[in-house]
């Protein structure tokens, strides 16, 4: 067997290997940062959705009913409230408004065929609303995690005040979520 006296076997030095892992640190960095941009613009995006869809449905329930769904309850919520726990009582108002489920089983009256049953505007999946014991107990926006619920807005304190400007936004209706960003309104995905 030959052996080479001039052949050293070295193995990967100190600079080299810390190059590696800061290359490879930075990397990391880079796909997380994107993943998580992904992520937040994909539920930004569904926000958006969920919206319009809704306001197709209030036009809907208008078409039908003469005037846009509201009651005392919506009346009193305030568009610029950044607590998510007051949003609750009129995001179940609207929901029994536009689908029509007043017993919130999560399923329409006419589709169960119950007499009187209220016309259903917009039907959501299961998904998107949040159930408590087989019971709805709002309707969902993309942020609203186990531990952490938050239901989407819905207000008609204009309507019901329309010379006060401060009320609301739109003089009909205002559907929102906060987007994580109680902070920003200006980052908050609106009707308006």
């Amino acid at each position: 067997m030959r052996t080479n006296s001039n052949f050293k076997r070295r193995g990967f030095t100190l600079v080299e290997l810390m190059t590696a892992v800061s290359i490879l640190a930075v990397l990391m960095t880079l796909s997380l940062g994107i993943q998580r941009f992904a992520s937040e613009k994909s539920l930004r995006s569904r926000a958006e959705v969920e919206i319009r869809a809704m306001v197709a449905a209030c036009e809907n329930y208008k078409t039908d009913q003469a005037v846009y769904p509201r009651n005392e309850i919506t009346d009193s919520l305030s568009s610029t409230s950044l607590s998510y726990s007051e949003y609750t009582p009129a995001n179940l108002e609207f929901y029994k408004m536009i689908t029509g489920d007043a017993d919130l089983n999560g399923k329409s009256d006419i589709a169960e065929g119950k007499e009187g049953a209220t016309p259903c505007y917009l039907d959501f999946k299961p998904s998107q609303l949040r159930l408590l014991g087989g019971v709805v107990s709002h309707i969902r926006d993309p942020w609203d995690t186990e531990g952490s619920p938050k239901p989407y807005g819905f207000s008609t304190r204009r309507a019901s005040l329309p010379e006060d400007a401060s009320a609301g936004y739109n003089i009909t209706f205002d559907i929102w979520t906060i987007a994580n960003k109680p902070e920003k309104p200006a980052a908050w995905i609106t009707n308006w």
